[in-house]
């Protein structure tokens, strides 16, 4: 099964560079930089539009979770061919969209960090709906086999679940050591959810919203407060997380939840993007302006290229 929000990569590599303000293109295979487009704002995290052409981009403004005293209130529509910015959505209101992902429906969710809420939004009518969820989100995942949507709070110890067709929310799942990273498996029946302040990651089963394990980060066990993130390959076959004040990453068996390894990273990684291959992929090293390529299997770092500022987050198209 494919995941709408975590297709089989390409030739082509797009990230954002938060702290410079920008999106960038490199080729994916001999990691050469292509173009650079400014960015109205700092902006954070990427998704592509269903028919592949564009991505939605976050304007989150300028600051960090909980220090942002300059939030932004758009969406940027940039089209991927001609490398442009074609226009941005107004969510409403300076709430820090952040997180984006689709639905099968070719809704458009985002987290709206400063008005405790995700947002639902048409991308051809530009409406958008605000859903209370109670708490300060950072980032969403869907399943759409199940039709649910997960909200991670860094500020609890909890994941909201909505449901996507009534945007109703169904309640929360208790998240021991705080919620951070969030992702979902691409049969869309494993939640992925990692600890804010110890070096685990909790196992879902997303229908039943029962735990089924938790997996520690081995080599990266600190228990400081830190972003952690999480990501599954389109295959299903890999999930790797990231420890970003322990400057780690681990790999694990999907199937098996069993950590295959692990490597030390430049300063801060942060976000995952999967190489057509199967085999690679890719890692954003924010603090250190690096971008990372490593082998799954094996988890071991195999080439790594510069790009502007403050990189977050990636996609191979």
């Amino acid at each position: 099964m494919i995941d709408p929000n975590n297709r089989p990569g390409g030739a082509t590599l797009v990230l954002t560079a938060k702290s410079a303000n920008k999106i960038q293109w490199f080729d994916a295979g001999t990691l050469a930089h292509l173009a650079d487009l400014d960015m109205p704002a700092s902006t954070h995290e990427l998704i592509r539009s269903p028919d592949g052409g564009k991505v939605y981009a976050s304007v989150y403004g300028g600051g960090i979770f909980g220090k942002n005293k300059d939030p932004d209130r758009r969406i940027a529509v940039v089209d991927l061919a001609s490398k442009s910015l074609e226009s941005t959505i107004d969510v409403g209101a300076n709430i820090a969209p952040h997180s984006v992902m689709m639905d099968a429906s070719g809704t458009l969710w985002s987290t709206a960090e400063l008005g405790n809420a995700v947002l639902a939004i048409n991308p051809t009518t530009q409406k958008v709906d605000r859903i209370d969820i109670g708490g300060s989100p950072h980032w969403v995942a869907i399943s759409h086999s199940t039709g649910k949507l997960f909200a991670s709070f860094k500020t609890k110890e909890a994941v909201a679940v909505l449901d996507i067709a009534s945007r109703k929310v169904l309640g929360t799942i208790a998240i021991p050591h705080g919620a951070e990273g969030i992702a979902v498996s691409p049969d869309g029946e494993t939640l992925f959810v990692c600890a804010h302040w110890k070096g685990v990651v909790h196992v879902f089963d997303v229908r039943a919203q029962m735990l089924r394990k938790t997996i520690a980060i081995e080599g990266a066990p600190g228990e400081v407060n830190q972003l952690r993130r999480v990501r599954v390959s389109p295959d299903g076959r890999y999930v790797c997380a990231s420890s970003h004040v322990d400057s780690f990453v681990a790999v694990y068996d999907a199937a098996r939840l069993k950590q295959l390894g692990g490597f030390a990273t430049p300063k801060a990684p942060m976000g995952f993007g999967f190489a057509p291959d199967g085999k690679h992929a890719f890692l954003c090293c924010h603090d250190a302006a690096i971008t990372l390529e490593f082998d799954m299997a094996s988890a071991r770092i195999t080439r790594q290229f510069p790009t502007a500022a403050g990189c977050e987050f990636v996609i191979c198209y």
